[in-house]
Protein backbone atom coordinates (compact mmCIF):
# COMPACT_ATOMS: atom_id res chain seq x y z
CA UNK A 1 0.00 0.00 0.00
CA UNK A 2 1.43 3.25 -0.82
CA UNK A 3 1.93 6.15 0.91
CA UNK A 4 -1.45 8.14 -0.72
CA UNK A 5 -3.50 4.83 -0.76
CA UNK A 6 -2.64 4.63 3.21
CA UNK A 7 -3.39 8.21 3.94
CA UNK A 8 -7.24 7.75 1.76
CA UNK A 9 -7.98 4.54 3.84
CA UNK A 10 -7.08 6.12 7.13
CA UNK A 11 -9.21 9.07 6.06
CA UNK A 12 -12.24 7.14 5.04
CA UNK A 13 -11.81 4.92 8.75
CA UNK A 14 -12.01 8.41 10.25
CA UNK A 15 -14.98 9.31 8.61
CA UNK A 16 -16.62 6.11 9.02
CA UNK A 17 -15.67 6.27 12.71
CA UNK A 18 -16.49 10.33 13.58
CA UNK A 19 -20.39 9.73 13.80
CA UNK A 20 -20.17 7.33 16.50
CA UNK A 21 -17.23 9.63 18.18
CA UNK A 22 -20.14 12.71 17.82
CA UNK A 23 -23.13 10.36 18.85
CA UNK A 24 -20.97 9.51 22.37
CA UNK A 25 -19.82 13.17 22.80
CA UNK A 26 -23.38 14.53 22.90
CA UNK A 27 -24.10 11.91 25.18
CA UNK A 28 -21.38 12.25 27.65
CA UNK A 29 -22.03 16.50 27.47
CA UNK A 30 -25.64 15.69 28.46
CA UNK A 31 -24.52 13.27 31.35
CA UNK A 32 -21.06 14.46 32.81
CA UNK A 33 -22.01 17.86 32.15
CA UNK A 34 -24.41 18.13 35.04
CA UNK A 35 -22.50 15.64 37.26
CA UNK A 36 -18.94 18.17 37.00
CA UNK A 37 -20.74 21.15 38.04
CA UNK A 38 -22.29 19.80 40.70
CA UNK A 39 -25.81 20.45 39.08
CA UNK A 40 -26.81 17.18 39.50
CA UNK A 41 -29.48 17.11 42.85
CA UNK A 42 -33.01 16.14 41.77
CA UNK A 43 -34.30 13.67 44.48
CA UNK A 44 -36.81 12.67 42.53
CA UNK A 45 -34.56 10.97 40.01
CA UNK A 46 -31.79 10.45 42.77
CA UNK A 47 -33.39 8.45 45.18
CA UNK A 48 -32.25 4.95 44.30
CA UNK A 49 -28.99 6.59 44.18
CA UNK A 50 -29.36 7.80 47.54
CA UNK A 51 -30.87 5.46 49.44
CA UNK A 52 -29.41 2.26 47.48
CA UNK A 53 -26.56 1.97 45.60
CA UNK A 54 -23.81 4.48 47.05
CA UNK A 55 -24.69 2.69 50.33
CA UNK A 56 -24.18 -0.49 49.29
CA UNK A 57 -20.93 1.02 47.14
CA UNK A 58 -19.28 2.14 50.33
CA UNK A 59 -20.22 -0.44 52.58
CA UNK A 60 -18.67 -3.05 50.22
CA UNK A 61 -15.17 -0.48 49.84
CA UNK A 62 -15.21 -0.55 53.59
CA UNK A 63 -15.40 -4.61 54.04
CA UNK A 64 -13.04 -4.72 51.20
CA UNK A 65 -12.00 -7.36 50.06
CA UNK A 66 -14.06 -9.70 52.95
CA UNK A 67 -17.76 -8.47 51.13
CA UNK A 68 -20.58 -9.80 52.98
CA UNK A 69 -22.99 -10.74 50.44
CA UNK A 70 -25.39 -12.80 51.72
CA UNK A 71 -28.17 -9.84 51.61
CA UNK A 72 -27.55 -5.86 50.85
CA UNK A 73 -30.18 -2.62 50.28
CA UNK A 74 -29.56 -3.79 46.02
CA UNK A 75 -32.41 -6.23 44.75
CA UNK A 76 -29.37 -7.16 41.97
CA UNK A 77 -26.45 -9.01 41.62
CA UNK A 78 -23.20 -6.96 42.73
CA UNK A 79 -21.64 -7.03 40.14
CA UNK A 80 -21.49 -3.22 39.22
CA UNK A 81 -21.07 -2.48 42.91
CA UNK A 82 -18.12 -4.67 43.41
CA UNK A 83 -16.85 -2.63 40.24
CA UNK A 84 -17.02 0.88 41.39
CA UNK A 85 -16.50 -0.62 45.58
CA UNK A 86 -13.08 -1.36 43.95
CA UNK A 87 -12.33 2.03 42.41
CA UNK A 88 -13.99 3.55 45.74
CA UNK A 89 -11.38 1.92 47.61
CA UNK A 90 -8.55 3.16 45.65
CA UNK A 91 -9.81 6.57 44.45
CA UNK A 92 -12.03 7.30 47.07
CA UNK A 93 -15.84 7.14 47.71
CA UNK A 94 -17.22 10.66 46.71
CA UNK A 95 -20.64 10.73 44.58
CA UNK A 96 -18.89 12.55 41.91
CA UNK A 97 -16.65 10.14 41.14
CA UNK A 98 -19.15 7.36 41.54
CA UNK A 99 -21.64 9.15 39.21
CA UNK A 100 -18.53 9.84 36.51
CA UNK A 101 -17.93 5.85 36.32
CA UNK A 102 -21.64 5.40 35.87
CA UNK A 103 -21.24 8.37 32.68
CA UNK A 104 -18.50 5.66 31.34
CA UNK A 105 -20.78 3.07 31.21
CA UNK A 106 -23.70 4.82 29.93
CA UNK A 107 -21.20 5.83 27.03
CA UNK A 108 -20.49 2.47 26.80
CA UNK A 109 -23.92 1.16 25.83
CA UNK A 110 -24.06 3.87 23.44
CA UNK A 111 -20.73 3.32 21.62
CA UNK A 112 -21.83 -0.26 21.45
CA UNK A 113 -25.21 -0.03 20.33
CA UNK A 114 -24.28 2.40 17.44
CA UNK A 115 -21.08 -0.16 16.45
CA UNK A 116 -23.12 -2.73 16.07
CA UNK A 117 -26.11 -0.89 13.95
CA UNK A 118 -22.36 0.22 11.77
CA UNK A 119 -22.13 -3.51 10.93
CA UNK A 120 -25.26 -3.24 8.18
CA UNK A 121 -25.43 0.92 7.41
CA UNK A 122 -22.91 3.96 7.52
CA UNK A 123 -21.95 5.67 10.23
CA UNK A 124 -24.07 8.75 10.12
CA UNK A 125 -26.95 6.04 9.59
CA UNK A 126 -26.24 4.00 12.21
CA UNK A 127 -26.02 7.09 14.84
CA UNK A 128 -29.49 8.59 13.74
CA UNK A 129 -30.67 5.15 14.60
CA UNK A 130 -29.10 4.73 17.95
CA UNK A 131 -30.16 8.88 18.85
CA UNK A 132 -33.77 7.88 19.95
CA UNK A 133 -31.72 5.30 23.01
CA UNK A 134 -28.97 8.00 23.35
CA UNK A 135 -31.62 10.63 24.68
CA UNK A 136 -33.96 8.87 26.44
CA UNK A 137 -34.07 10.04 30.16
CA UNK A 138 -33.53 6.86 31.39
CA UNK A 139 -30.63 6.05 29.72
CA UNK A 140 -29.22 9.45 30.25
CA UNK A 141 -30.73 9.61 33.99
CA UNK A 142 -29.10 6.12 34.95
CA UNK A 143 -25.81 7.49 33.73
CA UNK A 144 -26.23 10.73 35.76
CA UNK A 145 -27.06 9.05 38.82
CA UNK A 146 -25.50 5.79 39.95
CA UNK A 147 -27.80 2.41 38.96
CA UNK A 148 -27.05 -0.75 37.40
CA UNK A 149 -29.29 -0.38 34.38
CA UNK A 150 -26.78 1.32 31.34
CA UNK A 151 -24.08 -1.35 32.55
CA UNK A 152 -26.68 -4.16 32.62
CA UNK A 153 -27.80 -3.51 29.11
CA UNK A 154 -24.04 -2.43 27.55
CA UNK A 155 -23.55 -6.06 28.21
CA UNK A 156 -26.65 -7.29 26.57
CA UNK A 157 -25.94 -5.41 23.72
CA UNK A 158 -22.62 -6.97 23.58
CA UNK A 159 -23.95 -10.40 23.70
CA UNK A 160 -27.11 -9.76 21.39
CA UNK A 161 -25.29 -7.62 19.15
CA UNK A 162 -22.74 -9.98 18.24
CA UNK A 163 -25.80 -12.69 17.90
CA UNK A 164 -27.42 -10.09 15.06
CA UNK A 165 -24.51 -8.59 13.41
CA UNK A 166 -21.85 -10.89 13.27
CA UNK A 167 -20.54 -14.61 12.47
CA UNK A 168 -20.52 -16.92 14.38
CA UNK A 169 -17.14 -18.22 15.36
CA UNK A 170 -14.31 -18.33 18.51
CA UNK A 171 -13.77 -15.11 19.04
CA UNK A 172 -17.26 -13.50 18.45
CA UNK A 173 -18.50 -16.41 21.34
CA UNK A 174 -15.88 -16.03 24.04
CA UNK A 175 -16.78 -11.94 23.77
CA UNK A 176 -20.37 -12.62 23.69
CA UNK A 177 -19.92 -15.18 26.48
CA UNK A 178 -17.70 -12.65 28.93
CA UNK A 179 -20.62 -10.41 28.43
CA UNK A 180 -23.18 -13.05 29.74
CA UNK A 181 -21.24 -13.93 32.47
CA UNK A 182 -20.74 -10.48 33.46
CA UNK A 183 -24.38 -9.46 33.06
CA UNK A 184 -25.47 -11.58 35.19
CA UNK A 185 -22.83 -10.65 37.57
CA UNK A 186 -24.37 -6.88 37.15
CA UNK A 187 -28.35 -7.83 37.50
CA UNK A 188 -28.77 -11.84 37.74
CA UNK A 189 -32.08 -11.21 35.66
CA UNK A 190 -29.86 -10.92 32.48
CA UNK A 191 -29.68 -14.75 31.68
CA UNK A 192 -32.56 -14.27 30.08
CA UNK A 193 -29.98 -13.38 26.88
CA UNK A 194 -28.16 -16.63 27.18
CA UNK A 195 -31.13 -18.39 24.87
CA UNK A 196 -31.20 -16.16 21.78
CA UNK A 197 -27.26 -15.47 21.68
CA UNK A 198 -26.64 -19.78 21.62
CA UNK A 199 -29.55 -20.33 18.78
CA UNK A 200 -27.76 -17.76 17.09
CA UNK A 201 -24.12 -20.17 17.08
CA UNK A 202 -26.71 -23.60 16.46
CA UNK A 203 -27.86 -21.81 13.06
CA UNK A 204 -24.55 -21.70 11.11
CA UNK A 205 -24.57 -26.25 11.92
CA UNK A 206 -24.88 -27.30 8.20
CA UNK A 207 -27.45 -29.89 9.40
CA UNK A 208 -29.47 -27.10 10.68
CA UNK A 209 -28.87 -24.55 8.17
CA UNK A 210 -29.84 -26.58 4.88
CA UNK A 211 -33.44 -27.38 6.68
CA UNK A 212 -33.72 -23.12 7.20
CA UNK A 213 -36.34 -21.30 4.84
CA UNK A 214 -33.47 -18.93 4.50
CA UNK A 215 -30.19 -18.14 3.93
CA UNK A 216 -27.61 -15.90 4.79
CA UNK A 217 -24.11 -14.83 4.71
CA UNK A 218 -23.32 -14.76 8.29
CA UNK A 219 -24.23 -18.62 8.21
CA UNK A 220 -21.91 -18.99 5.67
CA UNK A 221 -18.95 -17.32 7.01
CA UNK A 222 -19.44 -18.74 10.54
CA UNK A 223 -17.35 -21.36 12.80
CA UNK A 224 -20.37 -23.23 14.29
CA UNK A 225 -18.37 -25.81 16.73
CA UNK A 226 -16.08 -23.31 18.10
CA UNK A 227 -18.71 -20.56 18.90
CA UNK A 228 -21.29 -23.35 20.33
CA UNK A 229 -18.69 -24.83 22.29
CA UNK A 230 -17.43 -21.97 23.91
CA UNK A 231 -20.46 -20.00 24.38
CA UNK A 232 -22.26 -23.22 26.13
CA UNK A 233 -19.21 -23.00 28.14
CA UNK A 234 -20.36 -19.08 28.74
CA UNK A 235 -23.94 -20.17 29.65
CA UNK A 236 -22.73 -22.66 32.42
CA UNK A 237 -19.96 -20.47 34.16
CA UNK A 238 -23.44 -18.34 33.88
CA UNK A 239 -26.15 -20.56 34.93
CA UNK A 240 -23.60 -21.56 37.75
CA UNK A 241 -22.84 -17.96 39.19
CA UNK A 242 -26.76 -17.75 39.05
CA UNK A 243 -27.72 -20.74 40.91
CA UNK A 244 -24.85 -19.96 43.57
CA UNK A 245 -26.92 -16.23 44.48
CA UNK A 246 -30.08 -18.57 44.45
CA UNK A 247 -28.43 -20.58 47.07
CA UNK A 248 -26.92 -17.91 49.17
CA UNK A 249 -29.83 -15.64 49.15
CA UNK A 250 -32.31 -18.22 48.90
CA UNK A 251 -34.45 -16.96 46.40
CA UNK A 252 -33.95 -14.76 43.19
CA UNK A 253 -33.06 -11.26 44.98
CA UNK A 254 -31.68 -10.76 48.29
CA UNK A 255 -33.63 -11.24 51.24
CA UNK A 256 -34.38 -8.09 51.87
CA UNK A 257 -36.43 -7.82 48.84
CA UNK A 258 -38.55 -11.15 49.39
CA UNK A 259 -42.29 -11.19 50.49
CA UNK A 260 -41.74 -10.15 53.85
CA UNK A 261 -38.49 -8.16 53.41
CA UNK A 262 -37.53 -4.92 54.46
CA UNK A 263 -36.42 -3.28 50.85
CA UNK A 264 -37.91 -0.29 48.92
CA UNK A 265 -39.86 -2.73 47.07
CA UNK A 266 -40.64 -6.42 46.50
CA UNK A 267 -39.39 -7.83 43.43
CA UNK A 268 -40.05 -11.52 43.74
CA UNK A 269 -42.89 -13.52 44.92
CA UNK A 270 -45.45 -13.61 41.55
CA UNK A 271 -45.21 -12.51 37.86
CA UNK A 272 -45.94 -9.44 36.13
CA UNK A 273 -48.61 -10.07 33.49
CA UNK A 274 -48.69 -6.61 31.90
CA UNK A 275 -45.19 -6.43 30.82
CA UNK A 276 -46.56 -7.96 26.98
CA UNK A 277 -48.73 -5.59 26.30
CA UNK A 278 -46.93 -2.40 28.12
CA UNK A 279 -43.23 -3.34 26.43
CA UNK A 280 -45.75 -3.50 23.37
CA UNK A 281 -47.29 -0.17 23.48
CA UNK A 282 -44.21 1.70 24.08
CA UNK A 283 -42.91 0.09 20.94
CA UNK A 284 -45.41 1.26 19.52
CA UNK A 285 -45.32 4.85 20.98
CA UNK A 286 -41.82 5.63 19.91
CA UNK A 287 -42.11 3.50 16.73
CA UNK A 288 -45.85 4.99 15.07
CA UNK A 289 -43.56 7.19 12.51
CA UNK A 290 -43.14 3.31 10.98
CA UNK A 291 -47.02 3.75 9.78
CA UNK A 292 -46.62 6.99 7.75
CA UNK A 293 -43.47 6.26 6.38
CA UNK A 294 -43.76 2.96 5.17
CA UNK A 295 -47.53 3.33 4.02
CA UNK A 296 -47.26 2.79 0.52
CA UNK A 297 -45.09 -0.56 1.15
CA UNK A 298 -47.79 -2.06 3.51
CA UNK A 299 -50.15 -1.34 0.55
CA UNK A 300 -47.86 -2.86 -2.26
CA UNK A 301 -46.66 -5.43 -0.50
CA UNK A 302 -47.96 -8.65 0.50
CA UNK A 303 -45.27 -10.16 3.00
CA UNK A 304 -45.01 -6.79 4.82
CA UNK A 305 -49.14 -6.61 4.83
CA UNK A 306 -49.75 -9.95 5.98
CA UNK A 307 -46.73 -9.55 8.92
CA UNK A 308 -48.17 -6.60 9.62
CA UNK A 309 -52.01 -8.09 10.10
CA UNK A 310 -50.41 -10.95 12.48
CA UNK A 311 -48.49 -8.83 14.27
CA UNK A 312 -51.40 -6.29 15.24
CA UNK A 313 -53.35 -9.29 16.10
CA UNK A 314 -50.79 -10.97 18.29
CA UNK A 315 -50.60 -6.88 19.80
CA UNK A 316 -54.62 -6.83 20.29
CA UNK A 317 -55.23 -10.65 21.71
CA UNK A 318 -51.96 -9.20 24.51
CA UNK A 319 -53.64 -6.22 25.29
CA UNK A 320 -57.25 -8.02 25.47
CA UNK A 321 -55.79 -11.27 27.53
CA UNK A 322 -53.36 -10.04 30.17
CA UNK A 323 -54.22 -7.96 33.14
CA UNK A 324 -52.96 -4.31 32.88
CA UNK A 325 -54.56 -1.83 35.45
CA UNK A 326 -52.45 0.25 36.29
CA UNK A 327 -51.19 0.92 40.26
CA UNK A 328 -48.50 0.95 42.85
CA UNK A 329 -49.89 -2.31 44.64
CA UNK A 330 -50.01 -3.94 41.25
CA UNK A 331 -46.05 -2.96 40.82
CA UNK A 332 -47.33 -0.71 37.91
CA UNK A 333 -46.50 2.44 38.27
CA UNK A 334 -43.25 5.07 37.41
CA UNK A 335 -43.66 6.76 34.31
CA UNK A 336 -45.50 8.47 31.84
CA UNK A 337 -47.23 5.35 30.43
CA UNK A 338 -48.51 4.22 33.56
CA UNK A 339 -49.94 7.68 34.31
CA UNK A 340 -51.49 7.95 31.22
CA UNK A 341 -53.34 4.62 31.79
CA UNK A 342 -54.27 5.44 34.97
CA UNK A 343 -56.66 8.45 33.46
CA UNK A 344 -58.20 6.38 31.39
CA UNK A 345 -60.59 4.35 31.39
CA UNK A 346 -60.75 0.44 32.67
CA UNK A 347 -62.33 -2.65 31.34
CA UNK A 348 -62.50 -5.65 33.14
CA UNK A 349 -58.67 -5.19 34.52
CA UNK A 350 -57.60 -4.12 31.61
CA UNK A 351 -56.12 -0.83 30.40
CA UNK A 352 -57.82 0.81 27.22
CA UNK A 353 -54.64 2.83 26.79
CA UNK A 354 -52.64 -0.59 27.19
CA UNK A 355 -55.08 -2.26 24.73
CA UNK A 356 -54.88 0.36 21.88
CA UNK A 357 -50.95 0.62 22.41
CA UNK A 358 -50.46 -2.94 22.91
CA UNK A 359 -51.99 -3.48 19.27
CA UNK A 360 -50.15 -0.56 17.88
CA UNK A 361 -47.25 -2.00 19.05
CA UNK A 362 -47.70 -5.37 17.14
CA UNK A 363 -48.55 -3.67 13.55
CA UNK A 364 -44.97 -1.42 14.39
CA UNK A 365 -43.51 -4.89 15.00
CA UNK A 366 -44.99 -6.76 12.47
CA UNK A 367 -43.92 -4.11 10.00
CA UNK A 368 -40.45 -3.85 11.14
CA UNK A 369 -40.40 -7.74 10.93
CA UNK A 370 -41.98 -7.83 7.54
CA UNK A 371 -39.31 -5.13 6.06
CA UNK A 372 -36.21 -6.97 7.44
CA UNK A 373 -37.72 -10.38 5.83
CA UNK A 374 -37.80 -8.75 2.47
CA UNK A 375 -34.66 -7.41 3.04
CA UNK A 376 -32.61 -10.18 3.10
CA UNK A 377 -32.35 -9.92 7.11
CA UNK A 378 -34.70 -13.33 7.89
CA UNK A 379 -31.82 -14.20 10.48
CA UNK A 380 -31.80 -11.03 12.15
CA UNK A 381 -35.40 -10.78 12.22
CA UNK A 382 -35.78 -13.87 14.65
CA UNK A 383 -33.58 -13.34 16.43
CA UNK A 384 -34.52 -9.72 17.82
CA UNK A 385 -37.79 -11.50 17.80
CA UNK A 386 -36.24 -13.82 20.11
CA UNK A 387 -34.53 -11.42 21.96
CA UNK A 388 -38.17 -9.58 22.90
CA UNK A 389 -39.85 -12.59 24.19
CA UNK A 390 -36.60 -13.71 26.03
CA UNK A 391 -36.93 -10.01 27.64
CA UNK A 392 -40.25 -10.27 28.28
CA UNK A 393 -40.53 -13.72 29.45
CA UNK A 394 -37.88 -12.77 32.39
CA UNK A 395 -39.18 -9.61 33.15
CA UNK A 396 -42.53 -10.81 33.39
CA UNK A 397 -41.11 -12.98 36.61
CA UNK A 398 -40.69 -9.52 38.09
CA UNK A 399 -43.50 -8.14 40.13
CA UNK A 400 -42.06 -4.39 39.95
CA UNK A 401 -43.05 -3.12 36.04
CA UNK A 402 -40.81 0.24 36.17
CA UNK A 403 -40.94 2.03 32.63
CA UNK A 404 -37.47 2.43 33.30
CA UNK A 405 -37.27 -1.42 32.84
CA UNK A 406 -38.46 -0.96 29.40
CA UNK A 407 -37.41 1.90 27.78
CA UNK A 408 -33.98 1.38 27.33
CA UNK A 409 -34.11 -1.92 25.33
CA UNK A 410 -37.56 -1.11 23.49
CA UNK A 411 -35.48 2.03 21.83
CA UNK A 412 -31.78 -0.49 21.20
CA UNK A 413 -34.26 -2.99 19.25
CA UNK A 414 -36.26 0.27 17.29
CA UNK A 415 -33.19 1.59 16.63
CA UNK A 416 -31.37 -2.19 15.44
CA UNK A 417 -34.50 -3.10 13.20
CA UNK A 418 -34.20 0.45 11.61
CA UNK A 419 -30.69 -0.14 11.01
CA UNK A 420 -30.84 -3.74 9.48
CA UNK A 421 -33.99 -2.35 7.63
CA UNK A 422 -32.41 0.19 5.06
CA UNK A 423 -32.25 -0.90 1.73
CA UNK A 424 -34.84 -3.47 2.01
CA UNK A 425 -36.33 -4.11 -1.86
CA UNK A 426 -40.06 -4.47 -1.39
CA UNK A 427 -42.54 -5.09 -4.53
CA UNK A 428 -43.07 -1.56 -3.94
CA UNK A 429 -39.33 -0.05 -4.04
CA UNK A 430 -36.04 -0.01 -2.11
CA UNK A 431 -36.08 0.90 1.51
CA UNK A 432 -34.38 4.31 1.40
CA UNK A 433 -32.70 5.72 4.23
CA UNK A 434 -34.62 8.81 4.47
CA UNK A 435 -37.80 6.74 5.67
CA UNK A 436 -35.80 5.55 7.97
CA UNK A 437 -34.71 8.72 8.99
CA UNK A 438 -38.62 9.45 9.82
CA UNK A 439 -38.60 7.04 12.01
CA UNK A 440 -36.11 6.88 14.34
CA UNK A 441 -36.29 10.87 13.93
CA UNK A 442 -39.77 10.95 15.62
CA UNK A 443 -38.48 8.68 17.97
CA UNK A 444 -35.54 10.48 19.15
CA UNK A 445 -37.83 14.01 19.09
CA UNK A 446 -40.06 12.12 21.84
CA UNK A 447 -37.17 11.31 23.67
CA UNK A 448 -35.34 14.28 23.72
CA UNK A 449 -38.74 16.29 24.75
CA UNK A 450 -39.33 13.87 27.66
CA UNK A 451 -35.47 14.28 28.60
CA UNK A 452 -35.99 17.76 28.63
CA UNK A 453 -39.03 18.09 30.64
CA UNK A 454 -38.24 15.85 33.57
CA UNK A 455 -34.35 15.88 33.71
CA UNK A 456 -33.29 19.35 32.50
CA UNK A 457 -35.77 21.59 33.04
CA UNK A 458 -35.74 20.10 36.66
CA UNK A 459 -32.10 20.55 37.47
CA UNK A 460 -32.10 24.30 35.54
CA UNK A 461 -34.95 25.01 38.34
CA UNK A 462 -33.53 23.91 40.80
CA UNK A 463 -30.19 25.88 39.92
CA UNK A 464 -31.60 29.18 39.59
CA UNK A 465 -33.81 28.89 42.92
Amino acid sequence: MTPETESVTNAARWRDWLPGFLLVGLFLALTAGPVLTGLDRLPSKSIDMDRNHVPVIREFAAEWPAVDLSDYDSATTPGMHLLMAMAARFFGDSETLLQSVGVLFGALLIGLSWWFASRVVGGCMAALCILPLSLSPYVLGNAIWVMTDDLALALVAITVGVAVFLPPGGLNAAGSGLALVCGVLVRQINIWVCAVAWIATLLSWPEIRRRLPFRDRLDLEGRPVAASVIFSFAILMAVGILIGFISLWGGLVPPRFQPGGNGAAEHAGGLQPAVLPYVLALLGTYGIATLPAFLSVWIGDAVVRRTSVVGLGVGILAGLLLPSVPGLEHGRNGGWLWSLAASAPILLDRSLVLILGSGLGGLVAGTLFGLLMRGGRTRAAWLLVGFAISFVAAYTANLQAFQRYFDPPVLLLLGWAAALAVGARTDAGVITPTRVVLVVGFAAFMQAVFAIATIYLPLIRLAAG
